[in-house]
């Protein structure tokens, strides 16, 4: 039986690296939706940096997926990373939600590109605070309350009006997904 292309595709390790992150639910289930879930995810994020320590750089979290820029520590690397945070993420829910037994939250895999330099890096930013724009949320970047573009607005990272009609670069990003 011939593997799909993702299954045969081997992920890049690097040291101390930044990735971006796409993380979709399962048949694009609305799990994000309710305001309640996305703190239960940061919760858990939260407390899989205690196990495997990363810093993250940007991100926003829409009703089906996820994008994110978090860069790896030393210690561990991306795979560590994602599985720990979906395996804890679905223990949380099933434990809030009182579900016993198998449940599949989300897509079994997660696509990843590591971030190649400054350009790769604004681009792929801009990418994820455009991104509840681009999906219908909001009009504008600013009014979306789960996403990082507030701190980098704050850190004068983007002016007053960005992203309110769709930014240069945005076609350089690739998001395949899983």
């Amino acid at each position: 039986m011939k593997k799909t292309v993702r299954a045969r595709i081997r992920r890049a390790y690097v040291d101390e690296g930044l990735y971006f992150i796409t993380v979709v639910t399962r048949n694009r289930r609305r799990i994000f939706a309710a305001d309640e879930e996305i703190e239960r995810l940061r919760e858990t994020m939260r407390y899989v940096k205690t196990l495997h320590p990363f810093t993250m750089r940007a991100y926003v979290f829409l009703h089906e997926h996820s994008h994110l820029l978090i860069q790896v520590g030393n210690t561990t690397n991306i795979s560590r990373v994602m599985h720990s945070i979906k395996r804890n993420y679905t223990l949380n829910y099933k434990a809030a939600w009182g579900v016993n037994g198998r449940v599949s939250l989300r897509q079994r895999n997660f696509w990843d590109h590591v971030i190649r330099n400054e350009r790769d890096y604004k681009n792929h930013l801009d990418y994820i605070h455009y991104n509840p724009v681009k999906y219908g949320r909001v009009s504008r970047p600013e009014d979306y309350p789960h996403s990082s573009y507030k701190e980098y607005m704050r850190r004068g990272w983007y002016e007053m009006g960005w992203g309110h009609t769709e930014p240069d670069g945005l076609a350089d990003v690739d998001t395949s997904e899983p």
